[in-house]
């Protein structure tokens, strides 16, 4: 039978030339569901946790649009789905504790409870104990078949221990939660927000106006509901002497991973990916060096697709590719690249160097911060984007003046860079040639 998760993958340079000592390489990693799956009528069901500040920074407005998300949220969800709904500030309330879905009556009921959630208005922005009580009530219904998915809003900066809430997100994302991150306002932290998401693959979004906020939370939860296959991880072992580099997630929302650290003789890192979306790709962008070798093909990573299909009674399948790269002496083969992913690395390298400029500013190293706004806006011109490439121009004369940037001048640049553009990585089906 045809595998369910299809694993595909393009190098730049499929061919490399004897001549050099070392090549480095860039490896599109895709991930797309098969016929057999697609065609499967049946999707993950879902456990939603709702993690909500209700800090005195919270204005009426603001809090009145997520109050109606919420509820518009719960009634996306169908029979035999869960919700959860947490309230923090400096202190953290059980607004819905774990609670399966049955019918209108209690759904009608459930909305009611969320009416009441500005009287627990004020405070701080107290992040950590939220997600480990929205991972506590995700615990309660212990359901493999349930896809389990934390989304936190908040308008503004952690006030408790940063380092104490990435672990509280890291342990969730190690048990196979997902968590993502929406904001609003000009003190939403998006930096620290995406930090917070990598660890289990989820998005960050900054929410611009407070009337699409129940359209932003809207689009998550349609996400979550239409899964088709859950805790999906792909192991990526790199062969003996392959110098790994860094690693960027391209689809469905870019972001930069950070370098890759390979933990000892194992040589295997793993990407969560959590759930996988009927009819949506994800790709992931790898860099790495290999040495020269004798003619011939060799393996260079070895890349497994772990799943389960619990409609298809499937747990902990496993997809295996090679990526092979050919070593050569025809120097015309050494030369061909693959347009496709040289600019896939174009847009990924963006979140990169916007955290680099991001650091450069905090520092108020003036000298650093310059080189990166020249970089970021040659890049976009380079993508054929004028807007992006005006918005460094502007915004290094507005540094050069005032010698600072806000808050709200990082989160824009922030989430442009994890916006694709119609370019790169198309659906790739391979059923038929397995």
């Amino acid at each position: 039978m045809a595998e369910e998760l299809l694993l595909d993958y393009v190098i730049d340079q499929a061919n490399v030339s004897l001549d050099n000592e070392e090549t480095g390489l860039k490896v599109l990693l895709k991930v797309n569901a098969g016929h057999a799956l697609r065609g499967n009528d049946a999707s993950l069901g879902t456990h939603l946790a709702l993690v909500i500040d209700v800090s005195s920074s919270m204005k009426a407005r603001e809090l009145g649009e997520v109050k109606t998300a919420a509820k518009a949220s719960i009634d996306m969800l169908r029979p035999g789905d869960a919700v959860s709904v947490i309230a923090f500030q400096s202190v953290v309330y059980e607004i819905i504790s774990a609670t399966r879905i049955e019918g209108a009556e209690q759904v009608a009921d459930l909305k009611r409870r969320i009416d009441v959630i500005d009287s627990f208005q004020g405070g701080g922005t107290n992040m950590e104990y939220a997600i480990q009580k929205a991972e506590g009530q995700l615990a309660a219904i212990p359901d493999p078949t349930l896809a389990r998915k934390i989304i936190v809003f908040t308008d503004g900066q952690v006030t408790g221990v940063e380092d104490a809430c990435l672990s509280a997100a890291q342990g969730a994302a190690e048990r196979g939660i997902s968590i993502d991150a929406l904001g609003f306002g000009t003190e939403f932290d998006y930096s620290f927000m995406q930090r917070l998401v990598s660890y289990s693959n989820g998005y960050t979004e900054k929410i611009e106006r407070p009337e699409d906020i129940t359209a932003v939370f809207g689009k998550r939860v349609a996400g979550l509901t239409n899964a088709i296959a859950g805790n999906v991880n792909l192991h990526l072992t790199f062969t003996p002497s392959v110098r790994a580099g860094r690693g960027y997630r391209y689809g469905p929302e870019m972001a930069y991973l950070g370098n890759i650290r390979l933990p000892g003789d194992a040589r295997t890192i793993t990407i969560p990916i959590g759930s996988i979306e009927r009819d949506k790709e994800y790709s992931y962008l790898l860099t790495c060096t290999v040495p020269r070798r004798e003619p011939g093909n060799v393996r260079i990573i070895k890349a497994e697709l772990e799943y389960d299909v619990p409609s298809m009674d499937l747990v902990k399948e496993v997809s295996t590719q090679s990526v092979i790269v050919a070593f050569t002496d025809d120097p015309a083969l050494a030369a061909q690249i693959s347009g496709e992913v040289e600019r896939v690395f174009d847009e990924v390298e963006i979140g990169r160097l916007v955290g680099e400029l991001d650091k450069a500013t905090r520092r108020e190293d003036h000298t650093r911060a310059s080189i990166f706004f020249d970089i970021l806006a040659k890049r976009y011109e380079e993508l054929g984007d004028p807007e992006m490439q005006q918005h460094y121009v502007s915004l290094k004369q507005k540094y050069v003046r005032d010698g600072a940037l806000s808050q709200e001048d990082m989160n824009y640049s922030r989430h442009k860079s994890t916006q694709r553009r119609d370019s790169g990585v198309r659906l790739v089906d391979a059923s038929d040639l397995i």
